[in-house]
């Protein structure tokens, strides 16, 4: 009796099992089953899958042998697995130190540079982060866009995006490394200028100057008045006029507001820059209240 149910469990067991599983039927006597000490042990058979990941590196940059800078000109798969393919790295289980070493081995310089110390290296982020080595891909990014790779972290960014006023980053128009570089950079919020106006001038260069007449927040920064990834404030406002305004003029056009006789029309429109329409600065010598 005791060899027939043995049976059957092993029938069930292999009518049930996918085409690539496995069972071995090994003892356990610590974890008997209904009587039965010896337990179906499910074995995954990856064959098919390893041999389609090793394939996608020869459709990606690095199997460009006509390019002396790639591994595939400089021994093939020896250049990052080691000779004899010593290395077979186990992304769950290495440190990013490790996983980073046969990529640093070649892309430690130019956009790269100021990875060491960067924001992303300091949080313990690897290259397989957001690469994938043995892919088609031109930058080898594990999703066909940067919004997708960026986004699955800076999931406040990718909501601003979604917002009426936002950069062109979802229609494919622009992308994050426009104004960021993700290795790192000597400037704040690794942007690619030094500073946030100087990266936002490499667009908007009629906003740059200099003016005879200057507006003191353009000069400072452009986030003062702007959010760049995305507002329900048209253009990218951090509010709307007159109350943007009135963040810092306080007590100028106090009485502008709505009412329930009219609406005043210094808050129709565009608001302020009805009048005040050169508010980034002006070179008119009547410009000191950017009108002209």
């Amino acid at each position: 009796m005791r060899q027939w149910l043995i049976l059957i469990v092993a029938a069930v067991a292999l009518a049930t099992a996918g085409p690539a599983t496995v069972w071995a039927i090994e003892a356990d006597p610590e974890r008997p089953i209904r009587g039965v000490d010896k337990i179906p042990e499910v074995v995954v058979d990856r064959t098919a899958q390893i041999e389609e990941h090793v394939q996608r590196i020869f459709n990606s940059p690095h199997a460009f042998t006509a390019d002396e800078r790639t591994p595939f000109s400089q021994g093939m798969c020896n250049a990052c697995h080691g000779p004899g393919m010593e290395t077979l790295f186990n992304i769950e289980k290495e440190s990013p130190e490790r996983l980073n070493q046969p990529c640093l081995s070649c892309h430690e310089e130019g956009a790269r540079r100021h990875w060491k110390g960067s924001t992303h290296e300091f949080s313990g982020l690897a290259c397989v982060n957001c690469h994938a080595m043995h892919n088609e891909r031109p930058r080898l990014l594990k999703a066909d866009t940067q919004m997708e790779v960026c986004g699955s972290c800076h999931l406040d960014r990718r909501a601003d995006f979604g917002k009426p006023s936002h950069h062109p980053v979802p229609e494919g128009i622009m992308e994050c490394t426009d104004c960021h570089n993700p290795h790192g950079t000597p400037g704040p919020n690794k942007l690619v200028g030094h500073t946030i106006n100087e990266t936002c001038f490499n667009c908007h260069a009629e906003k740059r100057g200099p003016f005879l007449w200057e507006h003191n927040p353009v000069r400072e920064s452009c986030v003062t008045c702007h959010d760049p990834h995305g507002s329900i404030h048209r253009p990218l406002l951090q509010a709307r006029s007159p109350g943007l305004c009135q963040q810092c003029h306080l007590g100028t056009h106090s009485d502008v507001g709505l009412s329930a006789a009219r609406m005043d029309f210094r808050v129709q429109g565009r608001s302020c820059l009805n009048c005040h329409s050169q508010i980034h600065g002006t070179n008119h010598p009547r410009g000191h209240v950017f009108k002209e």
